[in-house]
């Protein structure tokens, strides 16, 4: 039980988080491509990278709070639906080439945040 409120907890402070981000990424920036998305899956993928890859910090944590802040908070910071959301839109509105830079960024950049975090 006390394994599920970390993940309740970190899952409550990842969407808060992640709804944060976007609201003040959309406040600044004007732009078809959606950089409030893009940022925060690229920076919950350097994130968990370091926290279940990195060697200084892998059996450093409980167990506990590693699933909290994994399946937790990262869990509900990033957002695969909403990538995939945003794309359609793109495609609805006929932006195919920023649609296209957004996917194809999104994996490249997050496999690569992910693998540096590791290699740190």
């Amino acid at each position: 039980m006390n394994q599920i409120l970390w993940v309740a907890a970190g899952g409550f402070a990842g969407a808060v988080s992640r709804y944060l981000v976007s609201k003040y990424t959309a406040r600044y920036w004007r732009g078809n491509f959606p950089l409030g998305t893009f940022l925060i899956n690229v920076a919950g993928s350097f994130l968990l990278g370091l926290l279940l890859l990195h060697p200084a910090l892998t059996g450093r944590l409980s167990g506990q709070l590693a699933t909290g802040l994994s399946a937790g908070f990262l869990g509900a910071f990033t957002t695969f639906s909403t990538l995939e959301f945003e794309t359609l839109q793109l495609l609805e509105k006929g932006h195919w080439r920023t649609a296209a830079l957004y996917v194809v960024g999104s994996f490249a950049l997050g496999f690569s945040a992910a693998w540096l975090a590791w290699r740190l």
